[in-house]
């Protein structure tokens, strides 16, 4: 909320006086005529007196009434529209090295196994169904899923924070369960705390614990969809000879907080060497975090990412390695394209689908919506996440009739989603990689309108398949969507492109992870 200005003394000088003199002279010349048109019988007009003049004069005085409600309600929602201490301005986004990255090509089988020969794989990821379920989590189910039904044996391991944290260092619980047929080893250990990376690296017992996983599993390949909390299995895997390939998904590897987003919520060009993490972020140990992951890195047989930006970045902030793009698919037969079309007056429907938490940027979207006062926009908002920055959206929104908050989804609803849907709106305020509600999305046919950095900009082309915005921007977000109010049939142009338009399928992905399995899998003596 805007605080009240404080009143100030205004000091007259001799120009403000004499302004102020002439001004009180003009109203008595106005008194004195007033004066002199009633001493000769002139009288003004009266609504009383002219029926058709107090109508008007009486419409007009409810429009006005009307006018200031709707600016009333407008500063109000506006005042409510963003939690308190977000920013909803344009970000700045500095000078980034990002370095050439090419495509993932297939290599040839690994010398001494046959084709379809079938694998163990182990999927190494920091937290799993049913506990998250967010983007990464998705994509390991499915590849997990996939390569299951094609004949190979495959187990996640996953961190829990839903088992209880063992009462001594060194000690770890764990547990075993299945989630849809897949095998699930979860478990957690005392130092797994977020920001305690660096006692993992140290502790002996967290080894230990994944040494013995390890040699009771053999798996002939590792694969790491995201090392938080898992660098331990990392380290045994290097020391056991064990192979392992590795899909980024954020920055984690490079920064601690795996968004690149500083404390004062500016978007960051890079660790420099953990020197910036200790500036920008009070981070104390990036530097040594860095020395430690590093090898890590290195010892990987293979790095892809699912977006360009996410490989250039990770290229240029750790030269030491290679990082290939490997784009996400989608089981696009689940879809089902949005083939409704528009004319001037339609009323239109946006979607927002995901994590509800600080850098996925509701505020922004719940701002734009504030600044616009059309009763023909609509917003649905499907997700869970943070209850804090959850509990404060739904109070900013509290106001607005037009804004609804749906809960949780599953798979399964995601045709009905998108059916009630006509714009997707992505107003990430970090840079994101390869966003999974963007995907599906495209994939419904449903335009979308995304933040203007990192994956999402590669994905989205201005008048194409949807809208880009700065940053950050509610205004700019804004604009763009006064623009698809007042004329709501270019919604029919970019559904047409997007109909044009190849999406990735899910079967090319899946050949591609099965040929690196292949290529990189251990052989048995």
């Amino acid at each position: 909320m805007k605080s009240k200005p404080k009143r100030t003394r205004t000091t007259r000088t001799a120009a403000g006086t004499r302004a102020l003199s002439r001004a009180a002279a003009g109203k008595r010349a106005f008194a004195r005529s007033a004066g002199t048109r009633a001493a000769a019988g002139v009288r003004r007009s009266s609504p009383a007196a002219h029926p058709s003049r107090r109508k008007r004069s009486v419409k007009g005085t409810a429009r006005s009434r009307r006018r200031a409600a709707k600016r009333t309600t407008g500063r109000r929602i506006a005042r409510m529209a963003s939690p308190p201490n977000v920013q909803t301005a344009a970000l700045r986004i500095p000078a980034l090295n990002l370095a050439a990255a090419s495509a993932y090509a297939a290599e040839p089988i690994a010398s001494g196994r046959q084709p379809g020969e079938p694998l163990k794989i182990l999927y190494l990821v920091h937290a799993f169904y049913p506990e998250s379920y967010t983007g990464t989590e998705k994509f390991v189910l499915q590849l997990a899923r996939t390569m299951q039904q094609r004949g190979h044996r495959v187990k996640v391991i996953a961190c829990s924070e839903s088992l209880a944290e063992p009462s001594a260092s060194g000690d770890i619980a764990s547990v075993e369960y299945e989630h849809e047929g897949i095998p699930v080893l979860a478990y957690r250990g005392a130092a797994e705390a977020e920001g305690e990376l660096m006692p993992l690296f140290r502790d002996p017992g967290f080894a230990a614990f994944a040494d013995d996983v390890l040699l009771r599993e053999q798996p002939d390949i590792l694969h790491v969809a995201h090392a938080m909390n898992g660098t331990g299995f990392i380290r045994s895997a290097l020391k056991l000879g064990i192979p392992y390939v590795m899909t980024l998904t954020d920055y984690w590897l490079a920064c601690p907080k795996s968004t690149l987003l500083r404390t004062d919520r500016q978007l960051c060009a890079g660790p420099e060497g953990g020197s910036a993490c200790a500036l920008h972020c009070l981070l104390p140990g990036a530097a040594e975090r860095l020395q430690a992951l590093a090898p890590l890195l290195q010892g990987a047989r293979r790095i892809v990412a699912p977006s360009t930006f996410l490989a250039s970045y990770m290229k240029g902030a750790m030269p030491s390695i290679d990082v290939d793009i490997l784009p996400h698919g989608m089981r696009l037969e689940a879809f089902v394209p949005n083939a409704r079309t528009y004319r001037a007056g339609d009323r239109i429907t946006l979607v927002y689908g995901g994590s509800l938490g600080e850098h996925k940027g509701v505020h922004v979207l719940l701002a734009a919506m504030a600044m616009i006062r059309s009763r023909q926009l609509r917003l649905h908002i499907y997700g869970s996440g943070d209850p804090v920055y959850a509990d404060a959206l739904k109070r900013a929104a509290a106001g607005d009739s037009r804004i609804s908050f749906r809960g949780t989804y599953a798979e399964d609803d995601l045709p009905r989603i998108y059916h009630e849907a006509d714009v997707a709106v992505v107003p990430s305020v970090w840079y994101e990689n390869a966003p999974l509600t963007l995907r599906e999305a495209l994939a419904s046919r449903v335009p979308v309108i995304a933040s203007g950095a990192g994956g999402m900009a590669e994905k989205i082309v201005d008048g194409l398949n949807g809208f880009t915005f700065r940053i950050g921007d509610a205004r700019h977000l804004a604009a763009r969507l006064k623009l698809l109010l007042r004329n709501p049939a270019i919604l029919n142009t970019l559904k047409a492109n997007i109909a044009g338009m190849q999406q990735p399928a899910l079967d090319a992905e899946m050949d591609a992870y099965a040929s690196l399995y292949a290529s990189h899998a251990r052989v048995s003596c």
